[in-house]
């Protein structure tokens, strides 16, 4: 280890898989240029082969699998694993068993832990999917629930999650710090056959299906494509719904799946797309917004609106239904002039509030002295 730097453990599932742990590389990228801190990274799911000079991977737990009864099985690993370290910061996301594991070690070896809700659901009453296997979602909140009253800081995405959090659990957020991606590099040009993309790993509640259903509905439009870009569902229980989904989109003719990219692919591709759709029955708040907003994409939701910032700043059309989702993205493909002043206001705001900036606002809270009372 590194004398003279203050140790910090980020704690995860997975090294790499989606807009969480994208959000935490944009949050290392920052850390690692400041030159503060020796950070560990500690996940069960680590990417093989790619090594890096800003952190060290340190794998949790034996093969690759999710655990049968949720990640709070992982206890003795993660706990060894933290007690060799010895950090002196814990940060946390994508709440799971790792989230009372790191909570329960701050509190019994002088550490602080920052826990960073990735979406509204773990600050809901509500268990987690449930799956094939009950126990699991509900080992897993209980984890969740721990790190709530015991962490040192709490920071939420929206105002939303802030208030789910006092409701539920009569704890207030430290900070609201809204998502962070660098500005874009890439050329954007819209001159290409105008394209409608959806981005998402394949998860029920992601709902692929309704993009599937969308471009179905409107196959008939000319000189328009329709993208799917994210990885195939792997669990054994989406089998049965993963199979039908692909046999649905192997059968909409208009329809293109582009398989998984790297987010360097997925910004190429955004830079060159006109309308980007998300169907997710609920988010924390979906980076592909942000992503799609800074390239001059005009953004159509079917559910997901966190804080009505959609409404609010006019940067997208929140739909409520898959009939008006139809005729929302309908009328984008209709109407170029509308499509371009979503596209020019959803840039202005995402550069203004979705900054790297805030980046630096949670570096200064993970870093910060003062420690929040837990509830009891």
């Amino acid at each position: 280890m590194t004398s003279g730097k203050v140790r910090l453990c980020i704690v995860t599932p997975h090294e790499q898989a989606g807009g969480a742990e994208y959000q935490i590389k944009c949050l290392i990228d920052t850390l690692a240029r400041a030159g503060r801190h020796e950070i560990f990274y500690l996940a069960r799911h680590v990417a093989s082969g790619l090594p890096t000079s800003d952190y060290h991977v340190v794998k949790i737990g034996r093969g690759n699998r999710i655990p049968r009864f949720g990640y709070l099985t992982d206890a003795m690993p993660l706990s060894r694993a933290l007690q060799r370290i010895a950090p002196d910061l814990l940060y946390q996301r994508v709440g799971c068993g790792y989230t009372g594991i790191c909570a329960w070690y701050a509190r019994r070896h002088g550490a602080r832990l920052t826990w960073h809700v990735a979406n509204d659901v773990e600050v809901s009453r509500h268990d987690l999917d449930s799956g094939r296997n009950p126990l699991r979602p509900w080992l897993e909140k209980r984890g969740i629930e721990y790190g709530i009253r015991h962490a040192s800081h709490i920071v939420v995405q929206t105002q939303y999650q802030a208030d789910l959090l006092q409701r539920n659990y009569g704890r207030k957020a430290d900070l609201i710090i809204p998502n962070f991606h660098p500005l874009p590099v890439e050329a954007i040009d819209k001159t290409h056959t105008l394209s409608v993309i959806w981005i998402a790993n394949f998860k029920p509640f992601k709902q692929p299906e309704a993009f599937v259903r969308l471009a179905a509905n409107l196959r008939n439009l000319q000189d328009v494509r329709f993208i799917m870009v994210g990885a195939p569902a792997t669990g054994s229980g989406d089998r049965q719904w993963s199979e039908a989904l692909m046999a649905a989109i192997g059968s909409t003719p208009n329809l293109e799946y582009l398989g998984p990219k790297s987010q360097r692919e997925v910004n190429e591709l955004l830079a060159r797309a006109h309308i980007f759709v998300n169907t997710s029955v609920f988010e924390g708040f979906a980076n592909t917004f942000i992503q799609a907003w800074m390239r001059e994409v005009a953004v159509v939701s079917l559910h997901v609106n966190p804080d009505g910032v959609l409404d609010r700043h006019a940067i997208g059309i929140h739909a409520g239904s898959e009939d008006k989702l139809i005729l929302a993205v309908k009328s984008l493909i209709d109407d170029p002039a509308a499509r371009a002043a979503y596209a020019a206001r959803g840039r202005l705001y995402a550069t203004q509030f979705h900054s790297m900036q805030n980046a630096q606002k949670l570096v200064r809270l993970i870093e910060s002295g003062t420690v929040v009372q837990p509830t009891t």
